[in-house]
């Protein structure tokens, strides 16, 4: 596995959380990153960004590796909002081939009546329209989003192409919405293609190992199904001034856990 350090675990300092990750990701001892914020997020916004100054300056820092490029979601109010959605989608795809990333972390529009139609619009007009980039779209549940519940993810991997679409694994917000992450895991053992690890006390994300989540569970079941990807590190704890911190216990957490 390939224990990724994202910049949503840097956030909340005041400062650009991919500068912020540059820099300390490498002194915890991470060699591999995940690309979020108002860049991937905000729709087009990615088209600004420098991708060959960023490739540069990831493998000078020594995160050679980004696990991971974050999409705006697909919207659900109606069918063109969601194909509009899924053409800004395509524009984060372009952004992580160029830097040498595979994977797009999709999270669904916020929840309403009709919603996961709207869902399956844009993301089947997404797949039609990365035609042969070599990128794969993770679908990862928030609380609030589109995207969350066993049902959801039951449709969507029923009616989404498996070269194509495959989930993230947030244990946050499946914490937070009281989903049995295990069994869903279980459940699509070749559709996990991406893993968020973090920890929670009840909805609130604290520390990697200082919450109610069972980590050491969460190895055991990817082991059961031969899961060799990611493990992005996500925080959004509420004293960001000990992010340094938190960063570097997390990786040591997580490494004991591997080895054990």
């Amino acid at each position: 596995m390939i224990l990724s350090c994202t910049t949503c675990s840097l956030r909340g300092r005041g400062r650009d959380e991919i500068e912020e990750t540059l820099r300390y990701a490498p002194e915890a001892g991470y060699s591999a990153w995940g690309l979020g914020g108002p860049f991937t997020w905000e729709p087009g916004l990615i088209q600004w960004l420098d991708t060959d100054q960023l490739r540069e300056r990831m493998c000078m820092a020594g995160l050679p590796t980004l696990t991971e490029v974050w999409t705006p979601p697909i919207p659900t109010e109606s069918p063109a909002r969601a194909e509009e959605g899924a053409r800004h989608v395509v524009l984060s795809a372009r952004a992580a081939e160029k830097l040498g990333c595979d994977r797009l972390v999709q999270t669904g529009g916020p929840r309403r009546e009709g919603g996961l139609d709207q869902t399956l619009q844009g993301l089947r007009a997404l797949d039609a329209a990365l035609g042969s980039l070599p990128v794969r779209v993770c679908l990862e549940p928030h609380v609030g989003s589109q995207i969350l519940y066993p049902d959801e993810y039951n449709v969507l991997m029923a009616e989404l192409p498996t070269r194509r679409f495959g989930i993230t694994v947030d244990t946050g917000h499946f914490h937070s919405a009281g989903v049995d992450w295990k069994a869903l895991i279980r459940r699509f053992p070749d559709r996990v293609w991406n893993v968020h690890v973090k920890d929670h006390v009840g909805t609130q994300s604290v520390a990697i190992g200082a919450g109610e989540i069972d980590l050491r569970g969460l190895i055991a079941v990817l082991r059961d199904i031969g899961y060799d990807g990611p493990l992005a590190v996500e925080m959004e704890v509420t004293d960001p001034e000990n992010l340094h911190r938190y960063i570097a216990d997390a990786h040591r957490t997580i490494t004991a856990l591997l080895e054990e």
